[in-house]
């Protein structure tokens, strides 16, 4: 991080501090200047030459007034597109091996999305050009004009629809979040859809489509070796037929997950393994590659899914009311969002970091 721009405002949105604090980032600058021609292709000009920057305190020097601005109780804390600045200011934190600062947010880009019906993320400059916005006094990247033109496009929402700043934030949820103390920058409303959607298992597919199969891969790396079970797979590189594993994502990740448990491996390509488990009668994309190695010589069980669940353990009870895998470390719970009444604040404070 290079800089923390922040702009301080009453309740009216009315500037009363406007400040760009400096700090030397002790790294190079990322400009996105990755192209071949970098004389054509500049990427992001600087607020500031270079030299200024890598003069400037480092972020330890700053930390305690920067938590101080955001973690200030009298004060709103809006960013815009949050996620970013509060990932890099984490990130700071984390490499001074600083706490955390955990705070409050509001996001005037969900904002915007959120009246205007957009579900994409919307530059901060188009937004400011459709709303009326002038721009044209400052400089873009430089962290405190950056913050102005976050609070002025929050003020043109307001004036739009005749309401305070505290209705618009009332009016549009998606805006609300937090950083939590372990960095994670969260945006409530969001975090509750993804709740639901986990807790919703009956809306899922139970197919091994993609998202399903990078849980299945999340849930057997979780997993490991169980010694209380007998270590019947040692050694065994374990597939199951494609048309089975495909249309029976939640079984395939039980069978999967024994074979793991018993010191074995799962594999999904024909020629990797040295167990193949015939569970339809449908045509198998792995099956070829398994018979092309065992005409190689490679010795390759062939075995069927009734035989094999009896190594495992599993009896039809179990395997037909399989769900979908916990993943071991993974927390589960409900997100409390709390309603109660907010004290009225004294101050707004729209503040970016430049990175």
């Amino acid at each position: 991080m290079c800089s923390f721009g922040y702009v301080l405002t009453d309740r009216n949105l009315n500037v009363m501090e406007k400040e760009d604090i400096l700090m030397n980032p002790e790294a190079i600058f990322h400009t996105g200047a990755w192209g071949k021609n970098r004389e054509k292709d500049p990427g992001i000009e600087l607020g500031y030459p270079k030299q200024v920057f890598k003069s400037s305190p480092k972020f330890p020097r700053h930390y305690e007034r920067i938590k101080a601005l955001i973690t200030d109780p009298d004060t709103e804390v809006i960013g815009f597109s949050h996620n970013n600045d509060a990932m890099f200011l984490a990130k700071a934190c984390k490499r001074y091996s600083l706490d955390i600062i955990s705070y409050k947010f509001y996001d005037v880009q969900e904002m915007y999305g959120e009246i205007y019906g957009k579900t994409n993320q919307v530059a901060l400059n188009t937004i400011a050009e459709e709303l009326g916005v002038d721009m044209s006094s400052m400089v873009l990247h430089r962290s405190d004009d950056d913050a102005l033109a976050s609070m002025l496009v929050a003020k043109a929402l307001t004036e739009k629809l005749g309401i305070s700043i505290e209705e618009l934030i009332e009016r549009t949820p998606r805006c609300k979040g937090e950083v939590t103390p372990d960095g994670r920058c969260i945006y409530y409303e969001k975090e509750a859809r993804k709740l639901l959607r986990r807790l919703n298992g009956s809306r899922r597919s139970e197919k091994m489509n993609e998202t399903n199969l990078r849980e299945f891969w999340r849930y057997l790396r979780s997993l490991k070796p169980d010694e209380s079970l007998e270590q019947n797979m040692k050694g065994k590189r374990v597939t199951l037929d494609s048309h089975y594993e495909f249309n029976n994502y939640k079984q395939a990740a039980l069978i999967a997950g024994e074979v793991v448990k018993r010191g074995g491996t799962y594999v999904r390509m024909g020629s990797a393994a040295n167990v193949y488990v015939v569970g339809s009668d449908k045509r198998c994309t792995r099956y070829p590659y398994i018979r092309r190695a065992a005409e190689a010589g490679k010795d390759v069980e062939t075995v069927t899914l009734g035989e094999f669940m009896k190594r495992l353990g599993i009896d039809e009870e179990r395997l037909s009311s399989a769900d979908y895998p916990v993943i071991s470390g993974e927390a589960s719970g409900t997100i409390k969002i709390s309603k109660r009444r907010r004290r009225r604040r004294k101050k707004t404070a729209a503040h970016s970091a430049a990175v």
